[in-house]
């Protein structure tokens, strides 16, 4: 039996990666009509003329594939730094109730399991873009474009972790000494 929380991740991991799936398949089809490149969409997949317009269609379809991953790495660590139940600001909390939004707020397990989905597909893509510009399949500048986006990602996430870590940490627990209500043994009699 799986647990709870691979449970719980592979639960959360489908959608950003039919998203992600979707954005790639519609973005081939959109840059390659944008930029009048002939294709054929067949049992083995889209067929183009030559190895240089399959590169700058595949180039452009993986920077919009990085630009939806950097959207949903960007809510996750707004989450994270903004709406994190044990730093949010007092202001914002009760903004977020009166409109109804107090969903936002969410703990550190929530917000950590999507971090790490998020970045689990932005070193996938960087992997499998690593692999593609290796092989003559995809521009440089898009690898470095995607190492990038990752890299920045992971520093933040580790930040907040880190800062997470410091408040738990100093946070005392405070326990009540008043000792009035406390029956001890031997005083009723």
């Amino acid at each position: 039996m799986l647990s709870k929380v691979l449970l719980k991740l592979i639960d959360k991991a489908i959608i950003p990666a039919l998203l992600l799936l979707a954005s790639r398949i519609v973005s081939i089809i959109l840059v390659s009509n944008h930029l009048d490149i002939e294709y054929k969409i067949t049992k083995a997949g889209f067929i183009f003329s030559n190895s240089y317009e399959y590169t700058k269609v595949n180039s452009y379809s993986v920077v919009v594939m990085t630009f939806l991953l950097l959207i949903g790495l960007g809510y996750v660590l707004s989450k994270s730094v903004f709406f994190h139940d044990s730093h949010i600001k007092p202001s914002i909390t009760t903004r977020l109730f009166s409109l109804k939004a107090q969903s936002l707020i969410q703990n550190s397990y929530e917000i950590y399991t999507q971090g790490a989905i998020w970045l689990s597909y932005a070193y996938l893509l960087l992997v499998v873009s690593g692999i593609m510009t290796m092989s003559g399949l995809l521009y440089k500048w898009v690898f470095y474009l995607i190492l990038g986006v990752t890299l920045l990602a992971t520093l933040l996430l580790v930040l907040d972790v880190e800062e997470e870590v410091d408040i738990s940490k100093n946070t005392k627990e405070s326990y009540d000494m008043d000792k009035s209500f406390v029956e001890i043994p031997g005083d009723l009699e």
